[in-house]
């Protein structure tokens, strides 16, 4: 039986197995050599060929393992529902403010009209006196407002997306290894393991459980005090139970990372959509040319979740993407094309891409990574 692993410090170098890509100092990797049978993670692939094959097939790998595994779809319901609400709340907001503004003009005064006498004046007169002018008013107003705001939301809404999914992606990842491997190597090198992880969640939602009360019970009117009640008695449990202090510390910095990442994907799509939307006006190919352009460094920058699971060193993480730049390229370029579908394809390509660049990674040669063994030496 292979050695337990030793927990890693995330400043410590890491030697990654030539598989999974976690810490393995030793060549029977103690996270991956014992997975299981029917596991889609075989022997890395070194063939050129065979790898840009494996950077083309990883978007639909991706997402037929989302639609076939149980118990991870529903890791992507909250950033859809977040971001509707996100979107649905920022609807109502800035229609109030027109509203205020149609409300502002003085649309009830027949007399501030500056027009001649006769028919035309009369009838704008009735218009206005019968409150019909104010009606249409609000009513194209409305529609006007409808319409810009359903063409932002066409391709602003996978920003939003982007940056919200990525704590949700990350857990996704955790649950497929925990398949792959037989366990989620990440737990088993840096959790801290003092409480399991049932106890920690249970202690979690009844902490939260009871902010939630302190919330709705305390009257005061301060609403911003009500909400930091809420993660009160989580801190001061944190504070009083150690061992949970630092299983929580560990997740916030885990999870903060992860934030971090969909937060650099979002931007990078946001820019890429102001300054390549030029490119929609060239016939025929402007929008491929768009997809693969935006679509692109959004799906490399997701590898950057299963990279920061591994603990991958920044130089190592180049290393990997030079190393291994066409299979890449063949990647990102099929995640661009999906990219083009302004909601839907972000929606399918982010998840997607997620897993398929976890897959990737797994299949894809990463011997160079490892230092080389002095050849009279047995490691």
């Amino acid at each position: 039986m292979s050695p337990a692993p030793a927990r890693t410090h995330p400043t410590m170098h890491i030697i990654p197995c030539d598989t999974c890509g976690y810490d393995s100092p030793l060549d029977d990797c103690p996270h991956c050599s014992a997975r299981p049978g029917d596991s889609p993670i075989g022997s890395p692939e070194s063939n050129l060929g065979k790898r840009i094959g494996l950077g083309l097939s990883a978007l639909p790998k991706g997402f037929a393992l989302l639609l076939t595994t149980g118990g991870v779809k529903r890791f992507l319901v909250p950033p859809v529902l977040l971001t509707s609400l996100a979107f649905a709340f920022l609807f109502f907001h800035a229609w109030g403010l027109i509203q205020q503004v149609l409300d502002a003009a003085n649309l009830n005064n027949p007399s501030a009209l500056d027009l001649e006498e006769g028919w035309i004046r009369d009838a704008a007169a009735w218009l206005i006196e019968t409150g019909t002018a104010v009606v249409a008013g609000y009513t194209a107003g409305f529609f006007t407002f409808l319409v810009l705001f359903a063409l932002l939301s066409f391709y602003t809404f996978s920003i939003l997306y982007e940056a919200l999914a990525g704590p949700f992606l990350d857990q996704i990842q955790g649950r497929f290894e925990k398949r792959w491997f037989g366990k989620d190597p990440r737990d088993t090198i840096q959790r801290p393991d003092e409480l399991s992880v049932t106890r920690c969640a249970v202690i979690t939602t009844s902490q939260l459980f009871l902010g939630a009360l302190i919330f709705f019970l305390w009257e005061t009117p301060s609403t911003w005090l009500k909400l930091l009640a809420i993660p009160l008695p989580l801190l001061l449990t944190a504070l009083l139970h150690r061992s949970f202090g630092r299983w929580l510390i560990w997740v916030v910095r885990t999870e903060a990372g992860t934030v971090w990442v969909s937060i650099k994907a979002a931007l990078l799509a946001g820019l890429a959509l102001v300054l390549l939307s030029p490119l929609h006006f060239i016939p025929v190919v402007g929008s491929f040319l768009f997809g693969f352009l935006a679509g692109f460094p959004t799906a490399i920058t997701l590898l950057d979740i299963p990279f920061s699971r591994r603990q991958w060193s920044t130089a190592q993480r180049i290393a990997f993407i030079r190393n291994n730049f066409l299979p890449v390229t063949a990647f990102g370029a099929i995640c661009g094309l999906l990219f083009i579908i302004p909601i839907l394809g972000p929606l399918v390509m982010v998840p997607s891409a997620s897993v398929g660049g976890l897959w990737l990674i797994c299949r894809l040669d990463k011997t160079s990574l490892r230092p080389k063994a002095p050849a009279n030496t047995t490691r």
